[in-house]
């Protein structure tokens, strides 16, 4: 099982050598899109380089949290498999909290 990514183009590519990956990902830019609403909620979508559905179905290789700010802990979250599913999930997590929940 492969569970190590990289980006390329904006496309997750497999990656089996733990030492490309290792280098990739301290390189990396790895930020789909990050804000803070008008309620303090920060909403954060990165690509994670590791499978976070451990081989079980598609790959789940990004992810959106939101925050109430910057430090606190988490009070939402969704994964997705690609860079498009991830740009679309963090514009309807920051319509769902923009409403202040």
């Amino acid at each position: 099982m492969n569970d190590k990514y990289i980006l390329k183009n904006k496309i997750a590519v497999p990656v089996e050598n733990v030492l490309e990956w290792g280098h990739w990902f301290e390189t990396a830019d790895r930020i789909v899109k990050q804000e803070t609403l008008s309620h303090g909620y920060y909403v954060s979508t990165v690509f994670l380089g590791l499978d976070h559905n451990f081989g079980s179905g598609k790959p789940l290789l990004f992810e959106t949290m939101v925050f109430k700010g910057k430090d606190m802990g988490d009070l939402d979250m969704e994964r997705y498999s690609t860079w498009e599913e991830a740009e679309a999930g963090h514009k309807k997590m920051v319509e769902k909290w923009s409403k202040g929940l």
